[in-house]
């Protein structure tokens, strides 16, 4: 009687133990990534690696005859991005000040600080028969050999495709600290289609990676649908008004985030929105009570934020792609939403951190 209740005391404990060691942190030796202890049954990825006979898994504790392991722990998309944000930062002063005050009226618009945006790039297309290249698109930088840009941007114009990203520079004449990667790679959302205003975004790989300081250093990427504040900046190099001459300064100009229901109404009966304006692919600006705007070469640059909301801070979020609008200052514009893609950005920028 004894011995039976001393064995199923026993066991109880262990269950009880088991328990407690299931679901809790682990890391795992091989990578130092960080793990979660699960049954063997309930971690796929190392069922897998099993079934294919590789190493012993490791084990947190085991429970009978069931093994539990440090199984991978699964990344949601936004994990990536927010880690990459807080080592990008870490290349900025603590509260450094970064010598601007928020833009008030690119259309409407006034020069941008000399290392207000170092995120900042824009597209080089070279001329047929010239070594001369147009400066047209804009784009951002995300990481230290990648660049976002609008898909439209990634097509031929009238002279080529894009060839060259330029960074470092707020005039596209200044040579002090100017940085020229060749692109190599250009990779267009796989529901992008030409015809059509949607998935307008893409990602330019860059020949070799930048060298980070204070006038070229990657932006943060917004991962959450929400937007905490009622008004974004965007930036670029485009016409100052519509049919108008473009701008060798970079240029910025804050801008309302539009009602989306307002915005839905204004691009009725278009061809190539079909399906109207999406919430969740697009975000709507401009000004109902002053000429701002976003305008032609535009196109491919952020609509960012204040990193923490904090502007003393020199960082930013990127929550939208300049894409299209109705002329220049004539309605809303309509910017691609960065959150909607973070999973497709990071399984591309940083497939070495995903699972």
């Amino acid at each position: 009687m004894f011995k039976f209740v001393f064995i199923v005391t026993g066991i109880w404990l262990q269950s009880v133990y088991t328990k407690d060691i299931i679901g809790s942190p682990c890391t795992l030796q091989s990578s130092n990534s960080p793990g979660q202890c699960k049954l063997l049954t309930e971690c796929k990825e190392i069922r897998d690696e099993a079934v294919l006979g590789h190493k012993p898994p490791q084990t947190c504790d085991f429970e009978g005859t069931q093994t539990v392991v440090c199984c991978p722990k699964s990344r949601q998309p936004g994990d990536i991005s927010k880690k990459k944000c807080s080592e990008y930062s870490s290349f900025t002063k603590e509260k450094q000040l970064c010598g601007h005050n928020i833009a008030k009226r690119i259309v409407g618009g006034k020069p941008a600080g000399r290392t207000e945006f170092p995120h900042m790039a824009i597209l080089g297309y070279k001329q047929r028969d010239s070594e001369n290249r147009l400066w047209i698109c804009g784009g951002s930088l995300i990481s230290k050999q990648y660049v976002l840009t609008a898909a439209t941007c990634t097509t031929p114009l009238t002279v080529s495709e894009p060839d060259l990203v330029l960074l470092g520079v707020t005039n596209l004449k200044d040579t002090n600290h100017r940085q020229e990667r060749k692109i190599i790679e250009k990779v267009v959302h796989p529901e992008y289609r030409a015809d059509a205003f949607y998935n307008d975004i893409a990602l330019l790989k860059l020949d070799k990676p930048v060298e980070i300081n204070s006038y070229v250093r990657p932006a943060c990427l917004n991962t959450n649908f929400d937007i905490p504040v009622s008004q974004v900046v965007a930036t670029g190099w485009g016409l100052t008004q519509f049919s108008g001459s473009r701008s060798e300064d970079l240029q910025k100009v804050t801008l309302d985030i539009t009602d989306h229901q307002m915005c839905n109404s204004n691009y009725r009966n278009i061809r190539p929105l079909n399906k109207g304006i999406s919430n969740d692919k697009h975000i709507c600006t401009g000004s109902e009570t002053e000429d701002r705007d976003t305008c032609q070469g535009d196109s491919g640059g952020p609509v960012q934020i204040h990193h923490n909301n904090d502007p003393k801070l020199c960082m930013y979020d990127i929550v939208g792609v300049i894409s299209f609008g109705k002329g220049c200052a004539q309605g809303p514009s309509v910017n691609t939403r960065v959150s909607y893609y973070i999973k497709w950005i990071e399984d591309i920028v940083w497939p070495e951190n995903t699972q």
